[in-house]
């Protein structure tokens, strides 16, 4: 396990000044020092109560969840540490120290599910898009969109040919890479935004055929799986495994990422 406590930035803080109040600012500040100390003093218990005041005063962030599932495998809650460090990789997606505790606390769980491969494009795909930031990609399509619209008012205005063709083809290109950036981060958003995936918390979970008690029972799922999300009906969800298993189960049985 990677052992470490994740500090907040300082761009961070004042985001968070900003949402709350002044007083809920310190208390939420104070809480993310003491549960650090906590930790790194052995008091894991202490410290998730510390994290999860700061959760509920509307603060999120890939640091938080982090620090509040290494604090729970401490612990020996390997299934609300694979909870946190999924909400963890939602939000920083490439990070190695999140990737890496998620793996190994997935080690502690009963089942062993091996993920579908993806195809090679899509894998590439999806890393392409999580490969930067939401900011990234926003502030990229910001300035290839304005500099499109100065390419192609010069591309209007030259009376130049090789000037015109120039500044017509790179407008192309830089209103395409526009587009292409809107795209990625409204990609990133949605992920960020809606909550389709979720962590089975219950101990052993019967996965039906039909979203009623007298389904056929398909197999069972335990703690701490990860579950895709794909239809709702009443108390009951649809669920789709990492191995292409799917079925229904009811809501309660696991909290959403």
């Amino acid at each position: 396990m990677r052992n470490v406590i994740k500090k907040y930035s300082l761009l961070i803080l004042i985001v968070t000044t900003c949402l709350v109040s002044q007083g809920q600012s310190g208390a939420v500040n104070d809480s993310v020092a003491a549960a650090n100390q906590l930790y790194n003093t052995g008091k894991y218990q202490d410290a998730i109560r510390k994290y999860q005041f700061v959760v509920s005063q509307g603060f999120e962030s890939s640091e938080l969840y982090f620090n509040l599932g290494n604090a729970f495998y401490k612990s020996g809650n390997a299934t609300y540490a694979i909870l946190n460090y999924e909400r963890a990789k939602k939000m920083a997606p490439n990070d190695d120290d999140i990737r890496y505790n998620l793996e190994l606390a997935r080690t502690q769980i009963v089942d062993n599910i091996v993920t579908l491969p993806e195809p090679g494009f899509l894998r590439w795909w999806k890393q392409l898009i999580s490969s930067k930031s939401i900011n990234f990609w926003g502030t990229l399509s910001l300035i290839t969109f304005f500099t499109f619209l100065f390419l192609f008012g010069l591309f209007l205005l030259s009376k130049i040919y090789r000037i015109k063709r120039l500044a017509f083809w790179f407008s192309l290109a830089t209103f395409l890479i526009s587009v292409i950036s809107y795209s990625f981060g409204s990609s990133l958003k949605s992920k960020l935004l809606h909550h389709n995936s979720a962590v089975i918390t219950d101990r052993s979970v019967r996965v039906k055929a039909s979203p009623s008690e007298t389904g056929t029972e398909l197999f069972i799922v335990h703690e701490g799986v990860t579950v895709q999300l794909t239809d709702k009906l009443g108390d009951w969800v649809y669920v789709s495994l990492p191995d292409g298993n799917k079925g229904w189960v009811k809501e309660a049985s696991m909290i959403r990422i």
